[in-house]
């Protein structure tokens, strides 16, 4: 009796290795097709999503079932591939969580320009709560920079985040608020120039332009917010924002900011603005993925640097309200940014 439940659960942890195996090396198929294509074959964009983290973890499964079946070359040839992949996968990852990464110290020189702090954050249309979001945003900014909190926040998909009430909560003395389209931006830069550039009920653009600050010279931002439908072709939505966009701005913008709905690394996003660096794959720190809150599986709320300036520091902060989390940098524009 024990020997033919021995020899049945052998047949299970057998069968099972087999299944893992194959579903590993099944999804490392399209999770490595997804990196090569990224999003610029629209039937196959949805294998760009496949997280890296995912990958590993059914490959790391499938190794382990593999090690505990019973011995035999098919499955040990198996084992060793799949070891090759988890190791390509790992490395990967690096790409995703930079635990080591270190702020750029800025230049300790009595000229330099000051740093300017930036962060971003998709509220989703907040209602009621909008209050009560304001002040996590704010402690956010308060975490990352002490008291005197961002120089510039833009908010995304703003909803009630600039009513009076909740501005109470987002602002301190020598900041000011507007709505600039769909996105609100809480200033202590002065800005010289805000036009919403459109809005067609799924992809909202807009410009603003601050002035020269200290010792930074004028820079300019792209404020996007893309549809979150998977369905859509990111290929074919960028390509129609931009079709839009073309003639209406006739300079290149220092930072794209916002939620771009589409995964890092994007062949799309490359296609639109060729010349500007990601700011995670540049000088990022930690984990980087910004949705949902909660689980950060994807970097989905971007943040793309011109040549005019020099990333000092990025990281990607949970501000403990919403979906989504906040993209935090640090950086210079101008003749202190130029890329060396």
């Amino acid at each position: 009796m024990i020997r033919t439940l021995s020899l049945a659960l052998r047949s299970i942890v057998w069968a099972l290795s087999w299944v893992f195996a194959l579903a590993a090396m099944l999804t490392a198929i399209f999770w490595g097709t997804g990196r090569v294509l990224t999003d610029t074959v629209p039937s196959l964009q949805q294998l760009h999503w496949i997280p890296t983290v995912a990958a590993l973890t059914v490959t790391v499964l499938a190794i382990g079932f593999l090690l505990i079946a019973a011995p035999g070359a098919a499955l040990r040839r198996w084992r060793n591939a799949l070891c090759i992949v988890a190791g390509l996968q790992g490395v990967m990852l690096l790409q995703d969580w930079k635990p080591l990464a270190q702020a750029v110290a800025a230049p300790a020189v009595a000229d330099a320009a000051a740093p300017i702090r930036i962060a971003h954050v998709n509220a989703n249309w907040p209602g009621a709560e909008s209050i009560e979001r304001a002040r996590a945003y704010a402690r956010c900014t308060r975490d990352a920079w002490g008291e005197s909190g961002a120089d510039v926040l833009f908010i995304s998909e703003t909803g009630s985040m600039l009513s009076m009430e909740a501005q109470g909560a987002l602002l301190t003395a020598d900041c000011s608020v507007f709505f600039v389209g769909r996105f609100g931006v809480v200033s202590r830069i002065p800005v010289v120039r805000a036009t919403p550039l459109m809005d067609d009920g799924k992809i909202a653009a807009s410009w603003v332009e601050f002035g020269s600050w200290r010792g930074n010279e004028t820079f300019a931002v792209l404020l996007v917010d893309l549809p979150s439908n998977p369905s859509l072709s990111r290929r074919d939505v960028l390509a129609r924002m931009s079709a839009s966009l073309r003639g209406r701005v006739t300079t290149e913008p220092d930072l794209v900011v916002g939620d771009l709905n589409v995964a890092r690394g994007s062949g799309s996003v490359a296609s639109v603005w060729p010349r500007h660096r990601e700011a995670f794959a540049e000088q990022g720190r930690g984990w980087g993925a910004t949705y949902p809150r909660h689980l950060p599986l994807w970097h989905i709320d971007l943040m793309l640097i011109g040549q005019r300036v020099r990333l000092l520091d990025y990281s990607v902060r949970d501000s403990g309200a919403g979906k989504h989390s906040m993209q935090c940098a640090e950086l210079n524009v101008g003749d202190a940014g130029v890329r060396p």
